[in-house]
């Protein structure tokens, strides 16, 4: 997903989606992805839309120094999309050398209704990089009431996180990896407490991935 050391590609920025449901984890993943990113001098964009407690985690980036652009006004996925589309394309004028677009979407949105904002600026929908995490306290919600975004996000996502897991009894943890693993086989999975920090294995696979 991300570029090696020594090859980074001029141009376009690479876009990558942190999704899941309300809770499951994505500000702290995205924080935690931003901190990496920075301590490799990577040059990073964050949009963040949010609906509920609107700015609360925005002071919060702001505190430890990052710009944050909002996209206020309800779910992305079917109020915003013209917003987010002019928001990428700004800073695809504006930003110079820019290595990473970062979005967090709204945890009601269906991730596949952003695309369309996505590709219209000129990406490929193979690359945009979706990382998908999963709280496995949540399983029985997904199973009963959420399962096809579940499976939509599921099939939309480059690697899954199952985050929490320091709260999660061993079972949930378990039926969390079979939903994955029944819904895409072979997905890249990481298992971990993203309050912690990302795991090794997780660091090292997100460098190791690039875009084709």
């Amino acid at each position: 997903m991300f570029k090696n050391e020594g090859e980074i590609k001029k141009g376009r920025p690479e876009i990558i989606l942190f999704t899941g449901f309300l809770g499951s984890g994505k500000t702290t993943m995205l924080i935690k992805t931003i901190e990496m990113l920075a301590e490799k001098k990577r040059k990073c964009a964050i949009i963040i839309n949010e609906i509920g407690d609107v700015g609360i985690d925005n002071r919060q980036m702001r505190k430890l120094g990052y710009d944050v652009l909002d996209l206020f006004g309800g779910c992305v996925c079917c109020t915003l999309k013209v917003t987010l589309e002019a928001t990428i394309n700004h800073l695809l004028e504006d930003c110079e050398d820019l290595d990473y677009i970062l979005f967090e979407p709204s945890g009601m949105a269906d991730p596949s209704a952003m695309y369309p904002a996505i590709t219209n600026c000129g990406y490929d929908v193979n690359e945009i990089h979706n990382i998908f995490i999963f709280d496995p306290l949540r399983v029985d919600l997904y199973v009963n009431s959420l399962n096809k975004l579940f499976n939509d996000s599921l099939n939309l996502a480059g690697m899954v996180v199952i985050n929490k897991i320091d709260h999660a009894a061993p079972g949930m943890v378990k039926d969390a990896m079979k939903m994955v693993k029944d819904t895409r086989p072979g997905i890249k999975s990481f298992q971990m407490n993203v309050n912690d920090g990302l795991t090794p294995e997780f660091n090292q696979a997100l460098i190791r991935e690039r875009r084709q």
